[in-house]
């Protein structure tokens, strides 16, 4: 049995994390977090616990659509609403007590489901340190908690746009990835009933995500006899495996319910006709490449966790095709979705949550590069390039991030010359700047002219 009090290196590296995330949590939004996307998120706590009125029908602005029963309903998903509930209860009641305006919109709501969505990242990381430790040495874990926290735009999710899905959906698929791993480590079907509850949840958030459940179908399963026998032993779980259905499907349930009394169905496609995927024309380059949102342009540091998936090809397929053909997948309906840049947002943030599986890959590179660093220059060469490129990656990151706070990076129009002109600067000149800005046309995009 691992003992993780003894694991100090990734203790110290998540409660620096913790010290950090003190210092940046005034990087919130300014006056409050309910935007936008969150805002749509959070109008099912308004209309239940404030207005008692699920009909919308009190003065604030939503995204509603109408439904075949001439009803309008939120456009998103009540998911990530359970995942504020705590915390809005926390707020509700400090603005009762402490006479702030409590229909949901002052500051006791915002701080605290601010500071609410900063700890679920938080959480995230501790599952995430708690995962890693059963493959690596704990100092491989520090390293790769602060670099995908500070390397790559779960920073920008985590401190600037707490309340957006996806580092909720990092937290979310953390815990998931744990009690997958124990189940396996432990044979103990309570993991089961966990995970399955928190891909119910993550499901509901954003059905896509369903896609997690090859996880546990393929974890340590390297050919296809491993992956016969994995099916003859879930299917054997017999009655568990119905419960753990059920234990599903519990999240689930209210919103099969909302959409069962308001639109007359229980599976409603809230988005319209006008918004889906392009199957047979993914934007790959543009989500990898592009200089739009491309990942590897606005987190490169990823980079290193695609080497990581090739190096565990070779030395662990037990662990590659789980997280593999899971990512591939994932991928592949991002590029797949007629606004393959989701908006506005800071770089590729549709693949935030999918950094609590491409972690596991980013460990193992750098574990490749680093633990044997002392056997010969060039590995040590190779360990110091890792560690430079690291710390580049961060500090670019975090500049990148100050960049978009302060409106000096477009949040859907970004180009090449829009890159070039701020990198790694501050001296520019606004009015210029917005010369250089692509906005893209969401009209012909909806027609599937999707290139940028």
């Amino acid at each position: 049995m691992l003992n993780y009090k003894n694991y100090k290196y990734s203790t110290i590296a998540f409660y620096f994390i913790v010290l950090l995330s003190i210092y940046f949590i005034k990087w919130g939004n300014s006056e409050h977090p309910f935007l936008m996307d969150v805002d749509q998120y959070y109008s099912y706590l308004v209309a239940q616990f404030i207005h008692h009125d699920f009909t919308f029908h009190f003065p604030h602005h939503y995204w509603l659509v109408e439904t075949p029963t001439q009803q309008y309903i939120p456009k998103v998903t009540m998911g990530l609403a359970f995942l504020y509930l705590p915390f809005f209860t926390i707020g509700n009641i400090i603005a009762h007590v402490c006479n702030y305006e409590t229909l949901g919109y002052s500051a006791p709501y915002y701080w605290s489901i601010h500071i609410g969505s900063i700890l679920y990242v938080l959480i995230g990381l501790w599952y995430c340190r708690k995962s890693l430790l059963l493959f690596f040495k704990e100092w491989i874990v520090a390293l790769s908690l602060l670099f995908v926290i500070i390397g790559t735009n779960l920073f920008f999710y985590t401190y600037k746009e707490s309340e957006m899905s996806h580092g909720l959906l990092f937290f979310l698929f953390s815990v998931f990835i744990y009690h997958v791993l124990k189940w396996r480590q432990t044979d103990k079907i309570k993991h089961v009933y966990y995970f399955s509850f928190i891909a119910g949840l993550v499901t509901l958030i954003r059905p896509t995500e369903i896609l997690i459940l090859l996880f546990p179908l393929l974890i340590y399963v390297s050919n296809f006899s491993q992956l016969k026998s994995r099916l003859i032993e879930i299917i054997n779980l017999k009655w568990k495996l119905i419960f753990s259905l059920f234990i599903f499907f519990i999240p689930i349930i209210p919103q099969l319910i909302f959409w069962k009394t308001h639109t007359g169905q229980f599976l409603f496609f809230s988005y319209g006709t006008q918004e889906g995927f392009f199957f047979a024309d993914p934007k790959f380059y543009s989500v990898l490449f592009g200089w739009r949102k491309g990942w590897f342009i606005y987190t490169p540091i990823m980079i290193l966790s695609i080497i990581g998936l090739l190096l565990m090809f070779f030395k662990r397929k037990d662990l590659f095709f789980s997280v593999f053909i899971y990512f591939v997948l994932n991928l592949y309906l991002i590029c797949c979705w007629w606004d393959w840049g989701y908006g506005g947002a800071f770089g590729m943030r549709a693949l935030v949550q999918c950094y609590a599986f491409l972690i596991i890959p980013f460990a193992f590179f750098l574990n490749w590069s680093l633990s044997k660093i002392k056997k010969n220059v060039l590995r040590f060469i190779l360990g110091t390039i890792t560690v430079i490129y690291c710390l580049f990656c961060s500090y670019n990151n975090v500049f990148q991030t100050y960049l978009m706070n302060n409106s000096l990076m477009h949040w859907d129009s970004m180009t090449k010359e829009a890159y070039k002109y701020t990198f790694l600067t501050t001296d520019v000149n606004r009015v210029y700047l917005e010369t250089m800005f692509k906005h893209p046309n969401y009209k012909e995009m909806r027609k599937g002219n999707r290139d940028e």
